[in-house]
């Protein structure tokens, strides 16, 4: 019986982070930038004998486009299509989609946590005032003078790993330089996540944990039902 034990552990890991990239997810419905995290059944073992228990979840990041959301601030900038803003976290880099910037010391354009927005090319990016106009190539103009361009980098499938949702990180590879990248000055781009979704994903996980407690209920029966036969046998 031991499989069955192990076959219920497993199910009720899995519903347990199931449900937590749920509240993950709609706690976070209205972050911008914010990319909904799935989860996927994944085999860490291929030995038969192991293979229940070496069921695990795993999650990873649905890279699917949010909304545009018009704001008006020069210093907001969505990507539309593929990429990642890259920007340095520290002497760490990290990317993102959440494009609400703002002027830091030095003139650095810099998240709400201080994090520094990249140009294509490398290097922080630094501008006298945040009255600049933005064009869709990411080309910065001072008036009519263009003074940097904002990066957008793409990574291999797979290489990005989720930080928080809003944050990524390469887990492999290096990023590439996105060669047209289409980019909005003045919008954001809106969570992905869809509470319907979560909610029939909720749904789903809660009937998987009350499968796995059938199947403790199950064992725990069966090892009742042996303890009195083998106490009745020793009479």
């Amino acid at each position: 019986m031991t499989g069955l034990v192990e076959a219920a552990t497993a199910i009720l890991s899995a519903s347990e982070r199931r449900l937590a990239a749920v509240s993950a997810n709609i706690s976070n419905v209205s972050t911008p930038g914010y990319k909904r995290q799935i989860s996927f059944a994944s085999l860490v073992s291929r030995d038969r004998a192991d293979m229940i228990g070496g069921l695990v979840m795993r999650l990873r990041p649905d890279l699917a486009q949010g909304k545009m959301v018009d704001t008006g601030n020069p210093l907001d900038i969505a990507i539309s299509g593929d990429g990642f803003f890259k920007l340095r976290d520290g002497n760490a880099m990290v990317y993102s989609r959440q494009g609400q910037f703002q002027l830091g010391a030095n003139g650095t354009v810099v998240t709400a946590q201080g994090q520094v927005l990249q140009q294509a090319g490398g290097g922080d990016l630094v501008l006298e005032h945040a009255g600049v106009e933005i064009l869709a190539d990411g080309t910065v103009l001072d008036g009519d003078r263009p003074v940097a361009r904002i990066g957008v980098f793409q990574a291999s499938a797979g290489a990005i790993e989720a930080i928080d949702g809003s944050l990524f990180r390469l887990g492999t590879g290096e990023a590439e330089e996105v060669a047209d990248p289409l980019v909005r000055q003045g919008m954001t781009e809106a969570s992905n996540v869809s509470v319907g979704d979560e909610m029939v994903t909720m749904m789903a996980a809660l009937r998987q944990a009350e499968s796995g407690a059938r199947l403790v209920q199950t064992y725990d029966d069966l090892l009742g039902r042996a303890i009195t036969t083998f106490g009745q046998s020793g009479r």
